[in-house]
């Protein structure tokens, strides 16, 4: 099993960033390079955004070569509110197998819409995945050289948080 930490700091509103999160859509695939949507389901709460049940079919391609599939499939989400980070979580099925967690807040010491001391608008969105890789050609991989695996992860994850930072400011 693979633990994998990301942190990303875009300079927006928390709410700002979380409407883009959790669009219904999974419009992720439109600013995060290397990653496209096969199919989705969308599943629409009362506020407009993804509700539980909302699906995505992702590929993922590697800067190693490979590209990875799976299913994101959405158990649980709780919008930010009243400076209480918001938080969704993800089953995850296909390549890797085990779950995902997007928590988006306001750092320490910032309000809670967002508005860091400075006056400045900042956001960390914390991702956390915990999978396994299914492939036999990537459980050996995982266990010969899990770092380059890592490696791959972060770069792919970076790109994300680029391809996010470019989105909020269009």
């Amino acid at each position: 099993m693979f633990t994998l930490r990301s942190v990303w700091r875009p300079a927006a509103p928390v709410a700002q960033v979380w409407s883009v999160l959790a669009d219904p859509r999974f419009t992720w695939p439109d600013w995060w390079p290397g990653l496209t949507a096969a199919e989705t389901g969308p599943v629409v709460g009362p506020d407009g955004l993804a509700a539980p049940g909302t699906w995505a079919r992702l590929r993922v391609r590697s800067p190693l070569g490979y590209a990875l599939r799976f299913r994101l499939e959405l158990r649980q989400t709780t919008a930010p509110s009243d400076g209480m980070p918001g938080r969704a979580l993800l089953d995850v099925a296909g390549d890797l197998e085990g779950s995902a967690e997007v928590a988006v807040s306001s750092p320490t010491g910032d309000s809670p819409t967002g508005d860091g001391p400075t006056g400045d608008s900042s956001t960390e969105v914390q991702l956390l995945w915990q999978v396994s890789p299914v492939p036999a050609w990537f459980r050996a991989a995982a266990r010969i050289g899990p770092g380059p695996l890592a490696w791959a992860h972060a770069h792919v994850m970076r790109a994300g948080e680029r391809g996010l930072a470019e989105r909020l400011r269009g």
